[in-house]
């Protein structure tokens, strides 16, 4: 028998003797009952979160760069929304410079440093651009 049930056949009960006072009583407490049990659904659901985020922590592979990832994966976060909301948003990454952007805080950065090296050294100036006369 279940915890609503129970309360159902105590004030059943006590509807029939006429107590009106220990009826009443017996009100509030299948309110708080009930309180309780939505609190206990509620922690849980907190505890599993944290859970959770505590199996992803033990995963998390921090770079010198602004990003992380899981051990034993390419997929790259920003590392910004990990640190703040514990959140795993995947960034945007563009691979001709080696530079990413977050969709989420448009945190942005360069998650590969050799990328961006050589990115620089093509575009560098090779001589003055404008041509004096």
């Amino acid at each position: 028998m279940g915890l609503y049930e129970g309360i159902k056949d105590v004030a059943k009960v006590l509807q029939q003797a006429d107590n009106i006072p220990l009826y009443q009583q017996l009100l509030d407490l299948s309110t708080q009952a009930l309180e309780l049990q939505g609190e206990v659904a509620r922690l849980k659901a907190e505890n599993a979160e944290l859970k959770r985020q505590k199996d992803i922590e033990s995963k998390i592979q921090r770079h010198d760069e602004p990003i992380v990832t899981l051990i034993d994966s390419d997929v790259i976060y920003c590392a910004h929304c990990w640190d703040n909301e514990k959140k795993l948003i995947q960034v945007s990454t563009n691979e001709w410079n080696g530079q990413f952007v977050c969709p989420h805080c448009n945190f942005n950065g360069i998650y590969s440093r050799d990328i961006n090296n050589e990115y620089l050294k093509r575009i560098a100036p090779r001589g003055p651009r404008i041509k004096i006369i």
